[in-house]
């Protein structure tokens, strides 16, 4: 039942709609047709029943009025609406023909009028308007409507009655006589029995057979549309306008009492001779006080006036076409030699084309023979024709009439007109515009090898127009795939981009276009023209599309546009759909393994072009940096069975974690997936790129977190992951494996005694000796061995400590003074830790592994300057007798604090607490005789952080007395202490007593 509601209220409005573009249609005839608005008077009333039927069923329950009153009003509207579809297009047809055709066909629409209006009463009367709607209970206004419907007549005027009869009579007699080959009924439009749209349904529509406007206003173009010769037409014409009395066109046409039209002399003369009768009708002709009641016919004279200025160019016409046709044939017969002769013969077409348009019809004549005379001289290129004139001639040939371009595109010019085009011939690209307009024409023309590229490249021409020309054409063309790709290949993307986003194509076209794209040679140029968001969105749409092809389309597209620099920014930017529809993409099982590696390859590239700056505010990648994805990313990757994607797998989420401090925190929280991490690193096999994507994630999540330790799985995983870091270490001959596993152990947790247990262990020294004893390893690689040694002795014994010295000494003083900065600061931390110890008399918790101090060369018995004999007995490592003083020294002064404070600490152990005044006096000779006091004070100057403040001061203090000192660096120390007071308590009490002693 709703549904029938739905229909019948859907019907109703409809047919409002239709009845107002009815009454709309009728207004727009000129006042003085009184029969078109009495009709439209019929249909407001209509209009109005309607409406208030309308209103009613909006105030109704649904569903009112019964199943079989609902089915019955449905059909019944339908039927109203069909004639009064019928009508408007009826009224439309006769309002856009001038006054000739309105007279000859207007007895054929009023009957036509005549019959939609009794189709409309008809519906009405059994249309069941109570049982719809019991509100609109108004019998008698219903029976007014259907009465004054039923009973509308449409009239001719009297005038034109008997031209119509008199037209009548002359078919009549023309037939009889021969002189017309068909009936003048069947040539004349059919307006009674309209033919229906080409496309359409049952929909009727008023045309004529005829291509034009009948009328005078344009004759000489249409004389043959009809079928008659000229002739025949000028003598119809002759006879509808001409006196009966005179058998001439009249110059003052009036109207006797039986409305029939004379010419005035003639008839008031044919009164006077004692003529009472109508000479066409034989009805007396009515008078006034013996003189004959006359009336003007001004319609007819307007027609007449009409028709005079018409005939005149008809015989212009014919004049014209003959001379055309003389011209056309004077362009083949003259000798190839006379290249005048053919400039004058053009010259003539062009002149004839010009004045009188009309004549252009006669250039298809198969005896005229004009436009392939004129392709002739096109494609002879004969040296002296006037090339220009020929293609003038075309133009305005090809702008005649849509036939006319397709005997000039079936000519064979096309190729003639695309190499004028290259010659920056204007004309010729004019023309192409013209027969761009044919869809079959066009088509050729994208047939026609080199037309896309000659088109192309005539959009950069200087000249706006010419090259606005040219787009246009291209535009006529882009209608059609295949020339639309071609525009693209040649590098105008505007045509594809338009059809791509267009909605009228099917997802098939979609794909097949962006196949095509993603195989194209574009360039950056090109590229920059796709950046469009709507593109952009088809193409994640088409990744989740269940069409293999087109899923492999957009991948490709996509691809190829991230191969240029600003494509990737402009997607990064704004293709924000991308990333989410890749990863849709890669959870289809169902995809190929090298669709998968493109998607991913994809989505790293866009994580690379992000800045860690960025991550809060771009959209676009939003997504990848949430839990949900970083949760599937491990499982991905627990799952995955091909090595390509685990470690494309493994790039995405190590690219997520380095540039998103979100996806750092959600992977660290997550127990299962540093489980699954350290499970792939343990089942990995040796060397692979697996596990060093998984060593670069596990060392890049352990170093990006100064607070906190490197994750660890539970125990006893942890147990298993750690000796598959240490295996790694030791057994690996991949440089940038061993530093990842060193930079790991960097960060392992010192408080674990098993950790520090398994790190104290032979092979682990001579790895991480061999490392720092290679000074040509990359920096990295040393940092990481440093920082992996550091970790080492920082929680070991005294004799742990012992055997790591060894040669390392000379190797860290060298580091000292030609490695990065992170390896000097590094280096100087291990020798203030080393240079504190004392040995002990435990022995080494790996016994298999000791190192004897005399085993090393630059060990030897010669007595150290500051501790003499005793320096090896009674300390691990001594900066004196390594000579690393004056290196750590030179980095006091380094730009990075760091290194600064590392420096300044291990100089301070030269001064042990409780050492004699000799001890003391020694040190301080030692470091002042290196230099010690300028870099000093210069970073006192430079108010560092507190801590390399603190350290700076302390070392100064031990040494301000010294004689090396000189007076001038001694007041400088003087100014700059007021301005340590700012340090902490210890630190200004120290400055306080200083500053007492010294002012």
């Amino acid at each position: 039942m709703d549904v029938l509601t739905n229909l019948r209220d859907d019907s109703l409005k409809r047919m409002v709609d239709a009845v107002s573009e009815l009454i709309a249609a009728a207004e727009r005839i000129k006042h003085e047709e009184e029969n078109i608005r009495r009709f439209s008077v019929q249909m407001i009333s209509v209009k109005e029943l309607l409406i208030n039927l309308q209103h009613s069923q909006q105030q109704q329950q649904p569903g009112g009025g019964g199943k079989f009153a609902l089915g019955s009003a449905v059909s019944l509207l339908r039927r109203m609406e069909d004639a009064v579809n019928t009508a408007r297009e009826t009224i439309d047809w006769y309002n856009s023909k001038g006054s000739f055709v309105r007279f000859v066909f207007c007895s054929s629409v009023f009957s036509k009028l005549t019959q939609c209006s009794k189709q409309i009463a008809d519906a009405l009367r059994l249309l069941p308007i109570t049982q719809i709607s019991p509100a609109l209970d108004d019998k008698a206004k219903l029976d007014a409507i259907i009465h004054s419907l039923d009973s509308i007549v449409f009239r001719l005027e009297a005038n034109a009655e008997a031209i119509h009869s008199r037209l009548d009579m002359y078919v009549a007699a023309a037939e009889k006589n021969g002189r017309i080959r068909q009936p003048m009924i069947q040539k004349l439009p059919d307006i009674n029995n309209p033919r229906p749209e080409a496309g359409g349904i049952g929909s009727p529509v008023i045309e004529s057979p005829v291509e034009e406007e009948v009328q005078f206003g344009d004759l000489n173009q249409n004389l043959h549309i009809l079928g008659f010769r000229v002739d025949e037409i000028v003598n119809l014409s002759i006879f509808c306008l001409s006196c009966p009395l005179t058998l001439k066109i009249m110059e003052d046409p009036v109207c006797v009492s039986c409305n029939h039209s004379y010419e005035r002399k003639a008839v008031a003369e044919y009164f006077r001779r004692g003529e009472k009768l109508c000479l066409v009708c034989k009805k007396e002709m009515s008078s006034t006080e013996g003189k004959l009641d006359l009336k003007p016919n001004s319609a007819l004279r307007g027609i007449i006036s009409e028709w005079k200025q018409n005939h005149t160019s008809i015989q212009a016409l014919e004049n014209a076409k003959k001379k055309l046709s003389d011209a056309s044939a004077r362009l083949i017969s003259i000798n190839n030699n006379a290249e005048p002769s053919i400039n004058a013969a053009l010259e003539d077409l062009l002149s004839l084309m010009m004045d009188i348009p009309g004549c252009i019809s006669e250039a298809t004549n198969g005896s005229c023979k004009l436009i392939p005379n004129l392709a002739v001289l096109l494609k002879k290129k004969t040296a002296g024709v006037n090339i220009a004139a020929v293609l003038r001639c075309l133009l305005l040939i090809a702008r005649f009439s849509h036939g006319n371009k397709e005997i000039i595109g079936r000519g064979g010019v096309i190729k003639c007109l695309l190499k004028q085009c290259s010659m920056n011939e204007a004309t010729a690209v004019e023309i192409l515009l013209e027969l761009s307009k044919d869809d079959r024409v066009a088509q050729k023309i994208i047939e026609t090898n080199t037309s896309i590229a000659t088109l192309v490249s005539i959009l950069h021409n200087p000249e706006p127009q010419f090259a606005e020309n040219a787009r246009t054409v291209l535009k006529n063309l882009s209608t059609d795939v295949k020339g639309t790709i071609s525009m693209a290949v040649c590098g105008y993307l505007d045509p594809f981009l338009d059809l791509f986003n267009s909605e009228g194509i099917s997802e098939e076209t979609r794909a097949f276009m962006a196949g095509e794209l993603a195989q194209m040679h574009l360039t950056e140029t090109a590229a920059s023209s796709l950046e469009n968001e709507l593109f952009i969105i088809h193409l994640s749409v088409m990744l989740s599309n269940s069409l293999p092809a087109s899923k492999l389309a957009s991948l490709g597209c996509i691809k190829r546009l991230m191969s240029f620099n600003r494509s990737r920014t402009w997607i990064l930017s704004n293709g924000h759909t991308i990333p989410s529809a890749l990863l849709c993409f890669l959870r289809d099982t169902s995809i190929e393994q090298q669709w998968k590696q493109d998607a991913l390859e994809i989505l790293i590239s866009l994580i690379d072009l992000n800045q860690p700056s960025e991550q809060q505010t771009n959209p676009c990648l939003e997504r990848l940096y949430s839990h949900n994805c970083i949760q599937d990313l491990i499982e991905q990757i627990k799952s995955s069975i091909d090595q390509d994607d685990r470690v494309l797998l493994l790039r995405l989420l190590l690219a997520t974690v380095q540039k998103s401090s979100t996806a750092q925190d959600c992977l660290i929280s997550n127990q299962n997936a540093v489980s699954c991490l350290y499970s792939v690193l343990n089942t990995a096999d040796d060397n692979s790129k697996v596990r060093l994507h998984v060593l670069k994630l596990i060392y890049h999540i352990a170093a990006s977190k100064a607070d906190l330790d490197a994750p660890l799985p539970p125990h006893p995983a942890k147990e298993i992951a750690l000796r598959s870091i240490i295996a790694i270490l030791t057994e690996s001959r991949i440089n940038e494996e061993i530093s990842m596993v060193a930079g790991i152990i960097s960060h392992l947790p010192r408080s674990d005694k098993a950790i520090n247990a398994m790190l104290q262990s032979s092979a682990v020294l001579r790895a991480i000796h061999l490392q720092i004893s290679r000074l040509n390893n990359s920096n990295e690689l040393l940092e990481n061995a440093l920082g992996a040694l550091m970790r080492c002795i920082d929680q070991s014994t005294t004799e742990f400590q012992m055997q790591l010295v060894g040669n390392l000494e000379q190797a860290i003083v060298q580091i000292l003074t030609t490695s990065s900065r992170l390896s000097q600061q590094r280096a100087a931390m291990i020798l203030a830790h080393l240079t504190r110890c004392t040995p002990g008399l435990s022995t080494s918790p790996d016994s298999s592994f000791h190192f004897r101090r005399h085993s090393w060369p630059f060990q030897s018995s010669t007595k150290c300057a500051l501790h003499e004999s005793s320096c090896s007995v009674q300390r691990v490592m001594c900066l004196v007798k390594i000579r690393a003083v004056r290196p750590l020294v030179c980095m006091i002064d380094s730009m990075n604090p760091a290194a600064s404070e590392a420096a300044l600490t291990a100089l301070l152990t030269l001064f042990e607490p409780g050492a004699t005044e000799t001890l003391l006096n020694a040190a301080s000779s030692i470091i002042v005789d290196s230099q010690v006091a300028a870099p000093i004070l210069k970073v006192l100057e430079k108010r560092p952080l507190p801590r390399v403040e603190k350290a700076a001061f302390e070392l100064f203090q031990k040494i301000y007395k010294h004689p090396g000192i000189t007076r001038e660096q001694l007041e400088k120390f003087k100014a700059i202490l007021p301005y340590l007071l700012t340090g902490d308590i210890e630190q200004r009490k120290n400055v306080t007593m200083l500053i007492k002693e010294l002012f």
